[in-house]
């Protein structure tokens, strides 16, 4: 009970605490743990010191590299991107996710995915936002429970379509979902 009276107080002291201005990272994501993922590389002689070391993969060489969350928008570190859209072709939800993992199951807007090679095992839950946790095992694999579909004639974020294969799948609540990622290499 004694535990209970110190919950609004800590509550309370929390409501009080200073909001980062903006364009800051709040103090938690800069301590957030770091996960070791694979990525495409934008160049192979820069110099990072996220990327620990170099991997030779079925599609070339890819980056280990130790980070917070899935690094969008990264002009070196470059993650799959997994796109849900509807049927009018509309994006729903967006996801990077470390190179060559499994799309193990969609809840929401959390996609799980395993692990990449040398990386860190899994799986591993993502938000839109990049944001990484790592998550409960599960024994689904979307991959495996999906159909190929066609895709559409443009999703953005895919600058080539060629490369993107389309599935029919559902999410782990049953509802069906239309899913696109690129399935070549690059």
């Amino acid at each position: 009970m004694r535990h209970l009276a110190a919950l609004p107080l800590l509550a309370g002291l929390a409501a009080c605490a200073p909001t980062p201005p903006a364009g800051e990272a709040p103090a938690a994501k800069a301590n957030a743990p770091l996960h070791a993922f694979t990525f495409f590389v934008g160049d192979v002689e820069a110099r990072d010191p996220r990327i620990t070391d170099f991997i030779q993969a079925d599609c070339g060489v890819v980056a280990l590299a130790r980070v917070p969350g899935i690094p969008l928008g990264d002009a070196l570190l470059r993650p799959d991107l997994v796109v849900q859209y509807d049927e009018n072709d509309a994006v729903v939800h967006r996801w990077g996710k470390s190179y060559s993992s499994e799309i193990l199951a969609i809840a929401g807007d959390q996609l799980f995915f395993g692990a990449s090679p040398g990386g860190d095992a899994g799986p591993f839950r993502t938000s839109p936002a990049g944001d990484v946790t790592v998550a409960v095992p599960l024994a689904a694999n979307l991959e495996a429970n999906s159909s190929v579909i066609p895709c559409p004639a443009a999703l953005p974020g895919f600058p080539d379509m060629a490369l993107v294969t389309c599935y029919e799948t559902t999410d782990m609540a049953g509802r069906k979902l239309r899913l696109a990622w690129e399935a070549g290499c690059p």
